[in-house]
């Protein structure tokens, strides 16, 4: 049932993730999040949800949408809520539709186009306590002024400046939890308009973000402190303030048994000790399978089909390549 005490909050966030094989442990990691939940994983922190995780739907990949975080407003009525957005200058892009845990959403872009969920169902609150926890919500865009009204008229929400290109989102009934910057230089922003998940971190997760695949982009000053902005291997698009709060790293994900890697290290030693080289063409046979599977793969860097199509055919074409003449000539 509809949660009133959470009408028109922010409440929730998700990522549509091509490879939630790779990403789930990065998060893990990362933000020290244990997930439950197999098609739709929940991460956790201190047994406590704070976003969901889920593999790419086909509706989205058709779309030639990446990776991408999703914040979540609550409403009364999905429906009603989508139909006063398309009047006022946004395009409903999905739904409403029904939502697997028996709610209904709509996938709204506002009138520059920064995209946001509208939800009504079951509680999907997350924890904003603790390291790993949502911090806020905020909306990044070209022109505050054009985007203010806009929000006003649908959720009643009012807007307090803190600077000359920054603006504190009250709630109803009167929680905040959500900023609003403006940022006219896409060089700086980027060249959509969006809105941005921060999580609670350490002065670490950069570091750890970087050695697990994943890539700092940039830091930016928050009207409390900064965020660094950080890409996972997959390209999803999150940040983390740091507020030196250490992700526990107590059992769970980080200290399984990663068999396939000890695995491929066993098969790199004996194709040494052997000069087999069918074993070069084993790993660059699975490099391509899997890139096929995952819709993306890694050459130094993550290459991601829907992002770099021509890169990452001829990178998989390459190994594909690679298997027979290691086979004739190895």
């Amino acid at each position: 049932m509809p949660q009133s005490s959470q009408h028109r909050q922010l409440i929730w966030a998700d990522l549509s993730s091509y490879n939630p094989a790779t990403t789930r442990p990065f998060y893990t990691t990362v933000l020290g999040w244990q997930f439950e939940g197999d098609d739709y994983g929940i991460g956790l922190t201190g047994g406590r949800p704070v976003a969901g995780l889920y593999q790419m739907p086909e509706k989205f990949v058709d779309m030639g949408m990446p990776s991408f975080w999703m914040s979540y407003i609550q409403v009364d009525d999905v429906t009603a809520t989508a139909q006063r957005a398309a009047d006022t200058g946004a395009i409903v892009e999905i739904g409403p539709s029904d939502f697997a845990n028996g709610g209904r959403y709509a996938l709204i872009r506002d009138p520059l186009g920064a995209g946001f969920t509208v939800y009504e169902g079951p509680d999907m609150t997350g924890t904003t306590e603790g390291a790993g926890s949502r911090f806020a919500h905020a909306l990044f865009v070209s022109d505050a002024a054009k985007v203010m009204p806009f929000y006003e008229g649908l959720f009643g929400w009012r807007f307090k400046s803190l600077t000359k290109d920054s603006w504190e989102i009250s709630t109803p009934p009167g929680s905040t939890g959500a900023h609003l910057y403006e940022v006219p230089d896409p060089a700086v922003r980027g060249k959509e308009q969006y809105w941005a998940v921060i999580f609670n971190g350490d002065a670490g997760a950069a570091a750890r973000a970087t050695a697990e695949g994943g890539q700092v982009i940039a830091e930016i000053p928050l009207h409390q402190g900064k965020a660094v902005v950080i890409a996972d291997p997959d390209g999803g698009t999150f940040m983390v303030r740091p507020n030196g709060q250490a992700p526990a790293q107590s059992g769970g994900s980080p200290m399984t048994f990663r068999w396939k890697a000890w695995a491929g290290l066993a098969l790199i030693y004996l194709s040494i000790a052997t000069g087999w080289s069918w074993i070069s063409a084993l790993f660059f046979a699975l490099w391509t399978v899997l890139g096929l599977k995952d819709r993306a793969t890694y050459l130094l860097e993550p290459i991601s089909r829907s992002e770099a199509p021509l890169l990452y055919w001829l990178t998989l074409a390459t190994y594909a390549a690679l298997v027979p003449l290691l086979l004739i000539y190895g």
